[in-house]
């Protein structure tokens, strides 16, 4: 009873806020002590990195101004440069955003970028040795490099060995003059000359592939010492424009390699947890628990292994059949649906068919949606780790926070389409192909606006989410007939929620200080709510 009363009211009805506040208090609380226990802090470096990335440079470049003053470095003063170019960027964007065109529709209220006088103030403070490196990245942009500075950069990057960072700005002026191969040139002797800057090797090669110069590219890692600085992306896309299959398929895994470092893979199984809680309440695991976890457990794992035949497909999509992103709205929305719909339900229901048996034979249809809702959760969790590892905290938190609910749900209708056509397949042939078709379109219909924001974006995306989410708890509901002991699923839904939210906080608040985890985190914040408000309907018939 002393519980009870915490979580229902005198009427038997569940109190939601005061519960789900406390989980999202002490998660966030419990996510902070084990990440700064676990990992080593962030520098200020690291979180300015990290506003960067997550579409704030206007924040950025005043951390990166805060830092020059402490520790002037070459590296330092350059990235100052850029957030200062791209918070310029932002804020014109803003600026041209109205109602009639979706110019600028992405950026969401950008602060104002230093004036230029304090950018030049902050650059002339610097000892002598980088002042010249920051007075000539600054000078680029502007067309106006004083022709003493340019000669005696021009000087520095011929010389053997080079002078540290000379070919490296020469090709940020060939990169403003649109003179992209010489950059690419500069760029390539300023990586091989001091390896600790191999990500130059990089960036080469990435301009071959911008201009489609596939012929340099190919020709560029034939040399041993490029191919050794080089890192998977470039040898990637290029079996991908060679349609190499098999080459792709042996570049792509160490595409994904860094998902699996880091605090991100903490992250991801504590949620993953929280979840599987959420799932185990709807498929009321207290009732079977020597039957029902064991399979809950498996499906999860499954669910995982689902990534593998996830990222085959995409190697051969990409490479075999070109089935790519372009920019173009129309090919896009079919790549997102014909490409990542598809590949991801077909690889998550292969794996969960190997259960199908065992649950036909000593389950029932809840067992079914369940086990279906465990191999979409295992899923999401190792796709969490991709989303954690790009950097872009407001984008990766965002799709944290949603995303994996709505895998479950999509897993789970797929299989219990799957059951309903093993058990008569005259009768639900055309049903299991209409819900197929239906999932794997809502899937790239989701995919594709939270890619194009000019078409409603994340809002817009979440319709798609909650329409599908409440078809399958309403499966759910139906599989259930009648109510069990214990708190309820709206409880549970609640508590996952809260839980993953908390912990997104402390990861960000890590990441870049509270007053950006609440920046960087807002959109997805926004759309937890959403979620809560629609399913407390839903889920609050459930008992």
């Amino acid at each position: 009873m002393g519980l009870r009363r915490y979580l229902f009211t005198d009427y038997n009805e569940p109190r939601l806020v005061v519960p789900g506040l406390f989980v999202v208090l002490a998660s966030f609380l419990l996510a902070l002590a084990l990440i700064t226990a676990t990992s080593r802090p962030r520098t200020a470096e690291q979180k300015a990195e990290a506003l960067l990335r997550s579409g704030k440079p206007a924040q950025a470049e005043r951390a990166y101004r805060d830092l020059l003053r402490e520790r002037p470095t070459p590296e330092l003063v350059l990235a100052f440069l850029d957030a200062h170019q791209y918070a310029k960027v932002f804020a014109r964007l803003a600026e041209k955003r109205d109602e009639s065109s979706p110019v600028g529709s992405g950026i969401k209220n950008p602060e104002t970028p230093l004036d230029e006088e304090e950018v030049d103030r902050a650059i002339d403070e610097l000892p002598p040795d980088v002042r010249v490196i920051g007075q000539y990245a600054r000078a680029v942009p502007l067309g106006q490099v004083p022709p003493e500075l340019a000669t005696q950069i021009e000087e520095g990057a011929k010389r053997e060995p080079p002078v540290p960072y000379a070919n490296r700005l020469l090709a940020r002026e060939l990169r403003h003059q649109g003179k992209l191969e010489e950059a690419a040139r500069h760029l390539e002797r300023e990586g091989l000359a001091f390896p600790e800057r191999s990500e130059d090797v990089d960036l080469a090669l990435e301009i071959r592939i911008q201009t489609e110069d596939w012929e340099t590219l190919r020709d560029r890692l034939t040399d041993p010492r490029v191919a050794a600085a080089a890192g998977p992306h470039p040898k990637y896309r290029l079996a991908v424009h060679d349609r190499d299959w098999k080459a792709a398929m042996r570049w792509l895994p160490a595409l994904w390699a860094p998902r699996f470092v880091g605090t991100g893979f903490a992250m991801s199984a504590v949620t993953a947890l929280g979840w599987f809680f959420f799932c185990a309440r709807l498929g009321k695991l207290g009732q079977r628990p020597a039957f029902r976890l064991p399979m809950y457990l498996l499906a999860f794992v499954l669910g995982v292994a689902s990534v593998v035949p996830t990222v085959l497909l995409i190697a051969v999509e990409e490479a075999k059949f070109h089935i790519v992103e372009t920019g173009d709205a129309t090919r896009d929305l079919l790549f997102f649906i014909f490409g990542v719909g598809l590949r991801e339900e077909a690889s998550k229901l292969l794996l969960f068919l190997p259960l199908l048996p065992i649950l036909r034979k000593k389950g029932d249809k809840l067992d079914v949606l369940v086990c279906g809702a465990m191999v979409g959760l295992g899923f999401a969790a190792e796709e969490n780790l991709g989303y954690l590892a790009q950097g872009d905290l407001q984008t990766g938190l965002g799709r944290f926070l949603t995303a994996n609910f709505f895998h479950m749900a999509m897993t789970g209708t797929l299989a219990s389409a799957l059951d309903d056509f093993v058990s008569d397949r005259e009768k639900y042939a055309p049903a299991f192909t209409r819900t197929s078709l239906f999932i794997v379109g809502i899937h790239g219909a989701y995919d594709f606006l939270l890619s194009h924001p000019e078409y409603g974006g994340g809002y817009f995306a979440m319709t798609a989410f909650v329409f599908l989410t409440r078809m399958f708890l309403e499966a759910v509901d139906a599989a259930r007939r009648r109510a069990d002991r214990g708190i309820t699923p709206l409880h549970a839904f609640v508590f996952a929620v809260a839980l993953v939210t908390g912990v997104s906080l402390a990861y960000a608040t890590i990441a870049v200080g509270p007053k950006g985890a609440l920046v960087v985190t807002g959109g997805g914040l926004l759309g937890v709510a959403i979620i809560v408000y629609v399913f407390v309907r839903t889920l609050g018939q459930m008992r």
